[in-house]
């Protein structure tokens, strides 16, 4: 066979094409011809009462796209079963359970029920410091503050007995939950549950879950104090992530660096009224019934946001060296505290000795 010949017998052979083909593109695989993932990042609002930042790495603005709509969709589905304040047509969430209380047992989606379990873990957790349970006393405040910020200078502090006379309804016994059946009841007609401390941080944390279960994996969740950050940056081994000052508004008091952890920061910087020239946090202790004064603000960092927020807002309530002991006790937990005096505390000392200016 001459050489045309056999030129053309190579031509006629189907599987030439394919194999060239295939030949070229594992070439170019080998070379790095994928797409290199960018950083993308949306604003979401009408969740939790705060705007939610979304930043991701993507093959393409579609890719990211649907990410993002899948973290929004699940915010607002769960801003709306956890709101206290606003009834929402068709939800029976925590609105429905507090409208119903004293009343028997109320119906709730199985998100609202996974909550004030996780509720009940966080009272026995925290000694009862973090208490879903006192819807009463938090709305007495949650009131002034509000006429506080409508006229300024007719603020005022509730009364003692005001707060006495609401502390009479918030025990946590008296949440009664039936998981076969669905259902939760308040035995007291004038309990309220309020699950500020607890829910923004749990509820980041489950739209995480649902987007890993959808095979997504780099990406940050940013909602007011609450941060979870899964996986990492192209060529990084984490993310950097800011804990804001509480003195200084815009200034970051430390930058840490997460993979697969949440960053849950309580303070009384952002939500608070004016009486006399003295502000007044939306944190409340239980035991004095009055906006805790122990530290600005408690940071925690581990790998489940509810736990996170609830932590952050029990240390918030403790003496510094109390939170230090205290947070020690729990595995996989680090705490970061800023003192009254500006002194930056860190449970495992990778900051060492610092101190705000």
């Amino acid at each position: 066979m001459g050489r045309a010949e056999r030129l053309s017998a190579v031509n006629k052979n189907p599987r030439g094409p394919a194999l060239f083909l295939l030949l070229c593109l594992a070439l170019c695989l080998a070379a790095g011809c994928q797409k290199t993932p960018r950083k993308y990042t949306q604003e979401i609002y009408g969740a939790f009462d705060t705007a939610v930042q979304l930043s991701a790495y993507a093959e393409d603005q579609e890719q990211f796209d649907k990410l993002a709509e899948l973290a929004e969709e699940e915010l607002l589905r769960l801003s709306h079963l956890y709101d206290i304040y606003t009834p929402y047509q068709g939800v029976r969430g925590l609105y429905w359970l507090n409208s119903q209380a004293g009343q028997g047992p109320v119906q709730l989606e199985l998100e609202v029920l996974d909550l004030l379990e996780f509720s009940r873990e966080c009272f026995r957790l925290t000694e009862g410091r973090v208490n879903p349970a006192m819807g009463a006393v938090l709305s007495v405040w949650h009131d002034l503050r509000l006429e506080a910020g409508q006229n300024p200078d007719r603020a005022r502090l509730p009364q003692d007995q005001e707060l006495k006379a609401a502390a009479e309804h918030c025990h946590m016994e008296d949440l009664e939950i039936d998981r076969r059946a669905g259902t939760a009841e308040l035995r007291d007609p004038e309990m309220q549950l309020d699950v500020g401390a607890i829910a923004k941080g749990y509820a980041v944390q489950r739209v995480v879950e649902k987007l890993e279960a959808a095979g997504y994996r780099d990406f940050v969740l940013s909602a007011g104090g609450n941060v979870q950050a899964q996986g990492s940056p192209p060529d990084r081994e984490s993310w950097s992530v800011g804990v804001q000052s509480p003195e200084a508004p815009g200034e970051l008091a430390a930058v840490l660096e997460v993979s697969d952890q949440a960053v849950v920061t309580s303070g009384g910087y952002e939500r608070f009224y004016v009486v006399d020239g003295r502000r007044y946090h939306h944190i409340v202790d239980p035991a004095s019934l009055y906006p805790a004064e122990r530290m600005l603000s408690a940071t925690v960092i581990c790998a489940e946001g509810g736990l996170a927020d609830c932590l952050s807002t029990a240390l918030f309530l403790m003496e510094p060296q109390q939170a230090l002991d205290f947070i020690q006790t729990v595995p996989g937990a680090r705490a970061l505290l800023v003192t009254l005096d500006g002194e930056i505390l860190d449970s495992a000392g990778l900051l060492g000795p610092d101190r705000l200016e």
